[in-house]
């Protein structure tokens, strides 16, 4: 079996640019209202700043004026539907942050662009409103002229590929020419072009890769490239600008970039940006055109879309506003050069972090780059994850030359470990990090093991492979490892990790049935032959007969295994097969299971007996041991002893909480719901559909007036009002625009709260409170968000807050004490917290002291 994974957690791209002409915009009218004074990507005042030398990208500094946004209101419902290139996807989020005052993470699912030729084709389907996106290939413009779409295009920014040499070589210019000479070998003495007499070192990629297609085009041409020594050759790992700068300690070697990410990504630290044809690059001379090898980066709308159509207003206003003054310096800001100079506003590229150096002892003064596995010890306190390498994806520049989005955007970082007393125990070789967690059927939410899972990927050297967003890798060239929290465990290789609770199956690859299945000891508690052995040859026999092992599930002292034929329950202890098949079967929660037989629910016990009998078509297990099922006649509830408590209406369809459960019922408008409480009492009759309620805290909210809830939308509201189901009590909260439990990827985080958020102006500055179940205020934040996360290690539910622009996070216990402030969305492993910032991995102790510190390198792969 061949598994499907994301290019963005595998690959990294070369970093490069084609050249082209680009033609200058129109002046356009400016808008009129006023932003907040940052965008959602500035932190930095003016005056902290300082001037960067000239071979960064940084404009002249002056008094900051704040960005003005356009004079259009931008709602997630009616933003325009963005599409482009991968290399436009940090620009489009800046937009979609800026317009709707949320965070990236928040407009993410805003700016899912697909490549610049399909982008183009999404346009001329009417899948698009607007493009953001790098110069197409004239296949493209064929295709849409065939069609007879008209359209309407500008050009908003320019890029460039530069070169790179050793900070330490005195030459700071080159010829076209004569980087032509040295990579095709006809020159390789620095003393030819005016340097020292020593070899040049010519770095380049790998047949078939991006930047090498680049090179090909605009530098040789028609003059072929020499071939390199393997160890010259940035392939799968390869750091191509680090490399540059620190091979064999000399100032040999010479490569090449993308001004984008020399500049805005920091990369080029310890190098030095050398002149082209006479020609240094910088904003002044990409946006006139002096300096030789450029990109054009532009926005695109339909010449004949609907104007009365919400999505359709909106992109246009937005077309017009990237190449107006405001729109060109938020471009400015994100690190691309615009066409227009607006250096004279003294806006600063972005940057939210703080240059962080390392701080770290690597393991036993190992030299860098030799810890390549975690060791087992027990000496370590705890292994923690960190971000090293950042890892750049580009897709594109395919065999036919098609989807050339000109460079690559910020994937991913390779990851490693350091332990609790600030050591570094690995350097970055994992693809990925990951604590094992599984969806548990009793707290219906997802919940974390004292595991990790750690990966390397073999990557492919075609990088022709990786002109897609999914890559395919055979199963062997996927090496996981399950690594315990302390370090004192690290299992052998498996291809397949699967967690359940307080278990983890693991198989030798997934096209296995051979499995051993570990407890949190890193005990092996069952394997495979044992199973089978304990049940007389049935487990193979079941599993010859379709699929692979897979689904295993634990609770209880039992496991749940799928074999083939149906659902079968296993002792933990005597692993013998004690129930099923079921068609369908869930853990134990206090002795009691869900099941389904045939095309009918149940609930049993351990023993197989059905608690409610048969003929159901839905049934569940509450909170308080009870259980509720529903057919045709009705729906029924059952004490714990299996004595029918309460016969209720017939209904639709039947729902649990842990405060209770709900029955929907069917009206001329839809559908409406009768919530009760485990015992059964009836609760609310919400007959007008008015109310929503939330999993784990029985607080119900309504949008409404002062009167009263009404089943009204946002716009025609005045407020929120929120009612405790099971005390009857209620608060209206005037001026409100949301209320929303506290979710979470696979549910709702179980703590007895509710957040309501208000809008306080046009510019959608956000404030929110945190309610009990009271209704009584035990949180707010001004300008900002709340929202859930947990410690990864210990399943604890904690608090981040972070500000309306995402550049400032603090961290609370869920009884919203302060735990730690941090630059970047904080992660917690038992107490430690991690944050990864603009240029590093960052370790604080439960105190919030700084323990370890990895500064980040770039690197480059396959595109």
């Amino acid at each position: 079996m061949r598994k499907r994974i994301s290019a963005a957690m595998i690959a990294m791209a070369a970093l490069a640019v084609s050249g082209c002409s680009s033609s200058k915009p129109a002046p356009t009218q400016e808008t009129t209202t006023v932003s907040p004074e940052t965008t959602a990507q500035e932190t930095k005042s003016a005056a902290k700043e300082t001037e960067a030398p000239e071979t960064k990208a940084e404009e002249t500094k002056s008094s900051v004026a704040p960005i003005k946004l356009p004079d259009y209101h931008y709602t997630r419902e009616n933003f325009p539907r963005m599409d482009g290139s991968t290399a436009t996807v940090p620009l489009g989020k800046a937009i979609a942050s800026a317009f709707l005052d949320s965070s990236e993470a928040e407009v993410d699912d805003l700016c899912r662009f697909n490549r610049t030729t399909q982008s183009f084709r999404n346009l001329l389907a009417g899948d698009a409103d607007i493009l953001i996106v790098g110069e197409p290939n004239a296949k493209v413009f064929k295709e849409m002229e065939e069609a007879g779409f008209k359209y309407r295009i500008e050009n908003f920014a320019t890029d460039a590929l530069i070169f790179v040499v050793n900070e330490d070589n005195p030459v700071d210019s080159l010829t076209t020419d004569q980087i032509r000479d040295i990579y095709s070998g006809k020159i390789t003495n620095w003393k030819e072009v005016g340097g020292n007499d020593a070899e040049i070192v010519p770095f380049q990629r790998n047949e078939g890769a991006g930047s090498q297609a680049l090179i090909l085009k605009h530098i040789m041409k028609d003059t072929p490239m020499m071939d390199a020594p393997k160890g010259l050759v940035a392939t799968e790992m390869g750091e191509l600008m680090t490399a540059v700068k620190s091979y064999d300690n000399s100032a040999n070697a010479i490569g090449y970039s993308v001004y984008y990410y020399a500049n805005d990504m920091k990369m080029a630290k310890g190098l030095k940006i050398i002149a082209v044809d006479g020609v240094s690059p910088n904003p002044e001379t990409i946006r006139s055109e002096e300096y030789p090898h450029r990109n054009a980066y532009y926005s695109v709308i339909p010449e004949d879309a609907d104007p009365t159509d919400e999505h359709v207003k909106g992109a246009r206003v937005l077309y017009d506003w990237l190449v107006s003054t405001d729109g060109q310096r938020l471009i400015s800001k994100m690190g691309y050069v615009s066409v227009m100079d607006v250096s004279s506003y003294g806006d600063s590229v972005s940057d939210t972090g703080h240059n962080h150096q390392d701080n770290f002892t690597r393991l036993n003064d190992a030299p860098a780059g030799t810890l390549t596995d975690v060791t087992p010890g027990g000496d370590y306190g705890m292994l923690i994850p960190y971000d090293g390498t950042s890892l750049y994806v580009s897709y594109g520049y395919g065999a036919d030359g098609e989807d050339a989005d000109g460079y690559s955007y910020l994937a991913g970082y390779m990851s490693g470990f350091f332990d609790t007393k600030g050591r570094l125990i690995t350097d970055p070789v994992y693809n990925s990090i990951r604590v094992i967690d599984y969806y548990d059927y009793v707290e219906k939410n997802e919940i974390s093991l004292p595991y990790y899972r750690a990966v390397k990927y073999d990557l492919p050297y075609d990088s022709v492979a990786f002109n897609s967003e999914e890559v395919t890798l055979p199963s062997e060239s996927i090496h996981q490892k399950l690594i315990s929290k302390d370090g004192s465990f690290v299992s052998p290789e498996y291809g397949y990790i699967s967690g359940m609770r307080d278990h983890v199956l693991c198989k030798s690859t997934d096209e296995t049935n051979d499995f051993v299945i570990y407890d949190l000891n890193a005990d092996v508690v069952m394997t495979y032959d044992e199973l089978n052995k304990a049940n007389d040859g049935m487990i193979a026999k079941k599993l010859n007969q379709g699929e692979y092992l897979c689904e295993v599930s634990y609770s209880d002292g039992y496991y749940v295994f799928y074999l083939n034929d149906g659902y079968y329950y296993v002792d933990a202890d005597t692993k013998k097969i004690v129930l099923g098949p079921y068609n369908y079967a869930e853990p134990f929660k206090d002795g009691r299971a869900f099941v389904r037989v045939g095309n009918f629910a149940s609930v049993i016990d351990k023993t197989g007996k059905e608690y409610i009998g048969s003929g159901y078509d839905m049934a569940d297990v509450l909170r308080n041991g009870y259980s509720v099922g529903k057919n045709d006649a009705g729906t029924d509830l059952y004490g714990k002893d299996g004595k029918l408590l309460k016969k209720l209406p017939v209904c639709n369809s039947i729902g649990v909480y842990d405060w209770g459960f709900y029955q929907t019922f069917p009206s001329d408008s839809g559908w409406y719901s009768v919530y009760y409480d485990n015992d059964g009492n009836e609760l609310l009759n919400d007959e007008e559909n008015i109310w929503n309620c939330g999993e784990k805290s029985p607080v119900a909210y309504a949008y409404g007036t002062k009167n009263g809830p009404e089943n009204v939308n946002f716009e025609n509201s005045e407020g929120i009002w929120l009612k405790n189901l099971l005390t009857g009590k209620s608060k209206f909260i005037e001026g409100a625009s949301y209320a929303y439990p506290f979710y979470t990827i696979e549910g709702t985080a179980d703590v007895p709260y509710i957040k309501v958020t208000t809008y306080a102006n046009e510019d959608l500055d956000a404030s929110e409170c945190v309610y009990d179940e009271g209704f009584n205020e035990v949180f707010h934040i001004d300008n900002g968000y709340v929202n859930i996360t947990s410690d990864v290690l210990t399943n604890e539910w904690l608090f981040v807050c972070d500000d309306s622009h995402g550049n400032h996070y603090s961290l609370y216990d869920r009884s919203f004490k302060p735990l730690a402030e941090t630059e970047s969305y904080p992660e917690v492993y038992e107490n430690y917290i991690v944050s990864t910032c603009d240029n590093a991995s960052i370790g604080l102790d439960p105190k919030g002291k700084e323990i370890f510190c990895y500064e980040m390198k770039g690197a480059y792969g396959n595109e």
